[in-house]
């Protein structure tokens, strides 16, 4: 048999698509590999982004025989003791969070679980928003003042005429790229704008909801010129944070930080203890109300699970 390693750009059921230098080889994973401990914890064992070791078969199928050492996880879990993690990609460079402007509209709530997840996994965040030719002066001044001190990249662009296209190309060029987003927001136009010759199909905006429809129905790893690997996913309009524990989520909010050191009480959620820091840096416009008020709701929900799992 012919031994191979490549990167997992496609899961379809118990079959993987690996690409290997030019070749992509449909393989499927070796039982014993299912019975591994550290990956019982994994609704599916392999993901898109995998570096793995295969074996081609007399008959040309492959099987995986070993998964090489993940750099990071990007993953998600739902509501429910038993549940296991649903992995959306692996070995990331960063994650690109495609909002636009209208149609559907901006929901940086969304945005900021999306943060919260990446910086649990330690990968860097980028937040497109697409749509800017029909922004005005004031939804930008908006979304600049509420990330002002959170350490967000954003960019701004438009699929339709073009602007700020170049400067988000450098951005995820030579990388390996997750884009996340609601659906209709126009992760594929992006992509076709960019990379005409990959000819996506483009998602409709339905009439009746506003919001998009799906065209991605499987995680896919789409390679380009320059090693830039984009990992497109399907619309997701719910995303978990249930393995989080309360009195962590503050640590994931760049602004909260160092500043949570100083509030009176330790640990401090920065909710209801007196004598908060982080408080008081929203009540004198130091941190946007508007994103303390998305970390609570993250907050209550989170706290609201862990209390009632076991109830």
């Amino acid at each position: 048999m012919v031994s191979g390693k490549g990167v997992v750009i496609k899961v379809f059921g118990l079959y993987y698509a690996v690409k290997s230098g030019n070749d992509i080889v449909n393989c499927f994973l070796r039982g014993k590999m299912r019975q591994r401990g550290d990956l019982h914890k994994y609704s599916d064992p392999i993901a898109v982004g995998d570096d793995v070791l295969f074996e081609i078969q007399d008959d040309g199928a492959g099987v995986i025989e070993e998964i090489l050492p993940r750099k990071n996880v990007f993953s998600r879990k739902e509501k429910g003791r038993n549940k296991r993690e649903d992995i959306i990609a692996c070995n990331l460079d960063q994650i690109i969070v495609v909002q636009s402007f209208a149609s559907p509209k901006l929901n940086l709530r969304f945005v900021d679980r999306l943060y919260v997840r990446g910086c649990k996994g330690d990968i860097p965040i980028v937040v497109c928003i697409n749509k800017i030719d029909i922004a005005d002066d004031e939804i930008i001044r908006y979304i600049k003042e509420y990330y002002k001190n959170a350490r967000i990249r954003i960019s701004m662009v438009s699929a339709l005429t073009g602007e700020g296209i170049d400067e988000f190309r450098k951005i995820i060029e030579k990388r390996v790229s997750l884009f996340v987003g609601n659906s209709g927001v126009g992760k594929t136009s992006l992509l076709n704008y960019m990379y005409p010759h990959l000819q996506l199909r483009v998602a409709e905006i339905s009439r009746s909801t506003g919001k998009g429809r799906h065209t991605t129905t499987n995680v896919e790893m789409i390679m380009s010129e320059k090693k830039t690997c984009i990992i497109d996913t399907p619309g997701l309009r719910e995303f978990g944070l249930m393995d989080i524990e309360p009195a962590a989520v503050g640590n994931y909010f760049y602004e909260f930080g160092k500043l949570g050191a100083l509030c009176s009480f330790q640990p401090c959620t920065h909710d209801h203890e007196p004598h908060c820091e982080i408080k008081r840096r929203v009540d004198a416009g130091r941190i946007h109300e508007d994103r303390y008020v998305s970390y609570l709701n993250m907050l209550y929900s989170i706290r609201d699970y862990h209390e009632n799992l076991y109830a």
